[in-house]
């Protein structure tokens, strides 16, 4: 009887033991996790690096997506590291030297890293510690080396304002630790995982955390997006002029789960630009394209959202076919913000495009007010600037009665909606979603086919 007491008794230990052993495993993983994000590199290496840190310092080791203690170092609430013959020198403000060679590994965390303590790097407070690579010019790399968790910290409000609803910052937070994760190394040539700006994500460190943004991440901890079991990047971008892209679309590979959807919670974002003949040669010369002087410019082709898949270029020496992504690349991707685009000009046309609506009977011109009958019989106004039809051969904008596919003019005037590649999640739409009640799940399984949150 008293064997059976005492295996119960063990079992309501172990039992009530459970929840603070996953709590630890949790926080130990998270110690596992680190990320480098390259502050100061190539053209931008710097010469010395000054930290401060009003609780001191310790020295230590980044080992295995984790960091080991070594050294402390309390007393010192600067640090000044410089290139000597190859070797990262540490020394304090005096000049005493505190470490001949830091290591290619070598951390300098604040004392208090682990109690929410951060460290100033030329001015500017960051969370985890700073490794630092020698370069043959006598220069050093910057790197931060910091959590995953800390990184989506100064990630989040710099790619989606913390004034956002609560649903869509925690979209966005799995989104973008899904990005860090999937790019550790994208940067490997300077010694880092990724950098600070919009080719990676940006990142502001300390400066760029806010409470909402902070409570967000901390809601969805660990969260990135799986497809077939495999961990999976979660591209965003700001407004998808009502379609999201396939991925192959766009870029060249097909991914199962980046395919192109109907976003019916697209808020409108119409945009207009113009670029000379003249102009679009000197791109494409910059681009490498030699097409001489430019005679025409046409749309010769659409994907099956509407979006422009190819735009070919007549020119006096050649003609130059820019598919795709190199549309934008090659034109300039904020002047040209989205492929889903038509051009206006009077006076150039061939072909101009038009729609009319037939019930079999009769042929009418329905101008810019149509409505449609929703799945409730209620009739709903189509928006007409963000719709396309089909005639049997290829898709159009309705709204794109003065369009024209061709221009032979000096000038090519652009029309279009969105903003972005394309490819995943609209943040506008993320945030017209969460007001209207959908949760943060919702949001990414709406626009990431098949995926699992985990």
């Amino acid at each position: 009887m008293k064997y059976i007491r005492f295996t119960i008794i063990l079992l309501m230990l172990t039992l009530v033991a459970l929840p603070f052993l996953a709590d630890f495993e949790a926080e130990a993983a998270s110690k596992r996790n680190y990320l480098k994000v390259g502050l100061k590199f190539g053209g931008n290496a710097v010469t010395v690096c000054t930290l401060a840190s009003q609780e001191g310092f310790l020295l230590g080791f980044a080992e295995d997506r984790g960091f080991e203690e070594g050294m402390p170092l309390p007393a010192y609430t600067k640090i000044v590291a410089t290139n000597e013959n190859g070797n990262i020198v540490l020394r304090d403000t005096d000049g005493v030297l505190l470490s001949a060679d830091l290591g290619s590994n070598g951390v300098i965390m604040p004392a208090d890293y682990d109690d929410g303590g951060v460290f100033y790097f030329e001015g500017n407070p960051y969370r985890g510690g700073i490794m630092l690579r020698a370069m043959p010019d006598g220069t050093m790399t910057v790197i931060n080396y910091i959590s995953l968790e800390h990184y989506v910290y100064g990630v989040l409000n710099s790619e989606l304002p913390h004034t956002n609803p609560m649903e869509a910052l925690k979209a966005q937070a799995v989104a973008a630790r899904s990005f860090g994760e999937l790019n550790r190394g994208k940067h490997a040539q300077y010694g880092f995982d990724v950098c600070t700006t919009t080719d990676c994500q940006v990142y502001k460190g300390y400066s760029g955390e806010f409470p909402e943004t902070n409570e967000a991440t901390d809601a969805t901890r660990g969260e990135i997006l799986y497809y077939d079991g495999k961990p999976v990047t979660a591209f965003y971008f700001k407004n998808s002029g009502g379609y999201t892209q396939n991925s192959e679309d766009v870029w060249t590979y097909r991914q199962p789960y980046l395919r192109a959807v109907k976003d019916e919670y697209s808020p409108s974002y119409p945009w207009s630009a113009s670029l000379s003949f003249e102009e679009i040669r000197e791109k494409l010369e910059a681009a490498g394209f030699k097409p001489g002087k430019v005679e025409s410019v046409s749309i010769s082709g659409r994907n099956e959202t509407g979006a422009v898949s190819e735009l070919k270029i007549e020119g006096s020496k050649a003609t130059v076919y820019l598919r795709k992504a190199e549309i934008r690349n090659v034109l300039g991707p904020t002047l040209i913000k989205s492929n889903m685009f038509g051009f206006t000009d009077g006076k150039s046309v061939k072909g101009r495009s038009s729609w009319k609506i037939s019930n079999g009977l009769e042929t009418i011109d329905p101008g810019r007010n149509v409505y449609v009958l929703g799945g409730s019989g209620k009739p709903k106004k189509l928006d007409i600037d963000s719709a396309y039809g089909f005639n049997g051969t290829s898709k159009f904008m309705l709204g794109a009665a003065a369009l024209t596919e061709t221009v032979t003019g000096g000038t090519v005037n652009f029309s279009g909606y969105g903003y972005g590649h394309g490819i995943g999640m609209p943040q506008d739409s993320a945030v017209a979603m969460a007001k209207l009640g959908f949760t943060y799940d919702e949001i990414l399984k709406y626009f990431f086919t098949d995926i699992e949150i985990k």
